[in-house]
């Protein structure tokens, strides 16, 4: 029996958790974006190689493009369950599946927010100290780190859904 103090099934806590997910697949959108976009710079780097005239830039921004793709893509998995998982002892005890599901949302969460926070503040330093990467293209490093924090973001905000609606999220 419920008591009149506890909010009905899927209800706002249901809701915050649907606009975190929400949240989540628009960052995986921006990932999905970039990855439809990245044959296009190879192309070009194909065809000018051809030409006897290679880019100096391909190489090194299609390689943060994937790294970016990775971590911003993060929260998807984890909203859709297309993740490494271990769900043997919940279904080997159901009784410990909403627990596990807790857990795993908090974990979830946690790391999220860790990779959220170190991740800026590793960003935050390359950018104050203008670190660039030592190629032609001298790109700031702050950018591609950018895909830590932002990861970290898609995973603290699939975690937190986790924890509002741990059958759901």
């Amino acid at each position: 029996m419920r008591s009149a103090d506890s909010p009905a099934p899927g209800g706002a806590a249901g809701a915050i958790a649907a606009r975190l997910t929400a949240l989540t697949r628009w960052i995986c959108a921006f990932a999905a974006l970039l990855a439809l976009l990245l044959p296009l710079p190879v192309l070009y780097e194909v065809v000018m190689d051809q030409l006897q005239q290679p880019p100096v830039w391909v190489f090194e921004t299609t390689g943060y493009a994937i790294i970016m793709i990775a971590f911003a893509a993060s929260g998807y998995g984890l909203s859709t369950g297309h993740h490494f998982r271990v769900a043997l002892v919940a279904e080997k005890f159901p009784t410990l599946a909403l627990p596990l599901a807790l857990l795993s949302g908090a974990l979830e969460a946690a790391f999220g927010a860790m990779l959220l926070i170190a991740g800026g503040m590793q960003a935050y330093s390359a950018y104050i100290q203008d670190l660039r990467s030592d190629t032609l293209l001298q790109v700031p490093q702050f950018l591609p780190e950018l895909a830590f924090p932002i990861g970290g973001l898609a995973i603290l905000l699939q975690g937190l859904a986790r924890l509002l609606a741990p059958k759901a999220a």
